[in-house]
C-alpha cells in the first residue's frame, strides 16, 4: 500500500512538473510575441494548437528593406529600378512612379508551404482617379490601391480591403498589408482597415516587383518593407499536459491565435478584453491572463 501510495505521489509530481515547465515556456513565449510587436511596430501572434498540442510565436523575418537611398534593398539584395526618379520622401530620399515605372526588387523567398508575408510601406498618391499597383510578389500577393483610394490585399485567390478607410490624396500614409498563414489584415498608419481569413500554399520563391507595367501607380513610394511570417520557437506540451482556452474562443484547425497588435497590446479586434489560458493536467493547473495592455501574468 505504501508503495502504490510513493508511486502515485511520484507520477503526480511529474505531472506537476509538466505543467509548471508549460507554463513557464507559454509564458515566455507571450513575453517574446509582445515584446517584437513593440520592438517592431508590427503585428505578432502566439499560436496554440490543442490538436497537435503544440505552442509557437508567429513573428516576421525582414529580407528586403528599401531606403531608396542607394539601390540596397538589404539583405544581400539590389534594387533595379526602370523609370522612378529618386526625389525627396517620407524620410530622406523616396522613388516618383508614374505610368508603369517599376522596381525590381528580387526574390522573396519560400521557408514554409505556409508562410506568412508582410508589405510595408509609405505611399503618397497622386491626384487622379487611377489605379495605384503598390507592391506584387509573383502571381502569389498583390497589393493595390483602386480608384477611389480603397486599399487591396490579395493572397492567392482572397481578397482584402480597407472598406471605407481610404489613403487620401497627396498626403503620406503608412500602408501595411500583412498575411500571417490564417489571415490577411489591412493596416493604415497603424489602424486595422479591414480583415479576412485566407490560406494559401505558396508554390515556390517569386520576385518583388514595386509598380506594374500594367495599370501602373501614380505617386511616391518610401520605407518599403517585406518580410516572411513563419513559426518560431516551437513548443510540444508534455504528455500528460493540455490547454483550456477561453470559453467562446475563436479556434481554427484545433488553434488559437492570442494576437498583438503593433504596440504590442492585446489586438482589440480578436479580443474583447483579457486573455486568460489555463494549462492543465490530471493532476494540477496553472492559470496565465494577457492583459488588454499586453502584460503577462501567472
Amino acid at each position: 500500500m505504501i508503495f502504490a501510495m510513493t508511486i502515485g505521489i511520484m507520477r503526480n509530481s511529474n505531472r506537476d512538473l509538466g505543467v509548471m515547465a508549460a507554463t513557464n515556456t507559454v509564458t515566455g513565449l507571450l513575453r517574446a510575441a509582445g515584446e517584437h510587436a513593440r520592438a517592431e511596430n508590427s503585428p505578432a501572434w502566439v499560436a496554440l494548437n490543442g490538436e497537435t498540442r503544440t505552442a509557437g510565436t508567429l513573428i516576421r523575418e525582414t529580407v528586403v528593406m528599401c531606403h531608396f537611398e542607394d539601390t540596397s534593398g538589404g539583405f544581400g539584395k539590389t534594387i533595379n529600378p526602370h523609370g522612378p526618379v529618386q526625389v525627396l520622401g517620407r524620410v530622406g530620399l523616396a522613388y516618383r512612379f508614374k505610368g508603369n515605372d517599376t522596381i525590381e526588387c528580387g526574390d522573396i523567398p519560400r521557408f514554409a508551404i505556409d508562410q506568412g508575408i508582410a508589405i510595408e510601406m509609405w505611399f503618397h498618391r497622386n491626384p487622379g482617379t487611377s489605379k495605384h499597383i503598390l507592391a506584387s510578389i509573383g502571381k502569389e500577393m498583390e497589393v493595390f490601391v483602386d480608384a477611389v483610394g480603397r486599399v487591396h490585399a490579395r493572397v492567392g485567390q482572397t481578397v482584402a480591403n480597407s472598406g471605407t478607410n481610404l489613403i487620401p490624396r497627396e498626403w503620406w500614409t503608412y500602408c501595411q498589408a500583412i498575411y500571417n498563414g490564417r489571415e490577411i489584415k489591412i493596416l493604415l498608419n497603424g489602424a486595422e482597415a479591414g480583415s479576412i481569413a485566407c490560406r494559401h500554399q505558396w508554390r515556390a520563391a517569386a520576385p518583388l516587383i514595386l509598380g506594374a507595367k500594367k495599370d501602373g501607380i501614380a505617386g511616391l513610394l518610401d520605407e518599403v518593407r517585406v518580410s516572411v511570417i513563419v513559426p518560431h520557437d516551437t513548443y510540444s506540451l508534455p504528455a500528460q499536459v493540455e490547454f483550456e482556452f477561453p470559453r467562446n474562443a475563436k479556434i481554427q484547425d484545433g488553434e488559437y491565435l492570442v494576437a498583438f497588435d503593433g504596440t504590442g497590446k492585446l489586438d482589440p479586434t480578436r479580443h474583447l478584453g483579457d486573455v486568460t489560458l489555463v494549462i492543465k493536467s490530471p493532476a494540477t493547473s496553472k492559470t496565465i491572463v494577457v492583459t488588454r495592455q499586453g502584460l503577462v501574468r501567472r
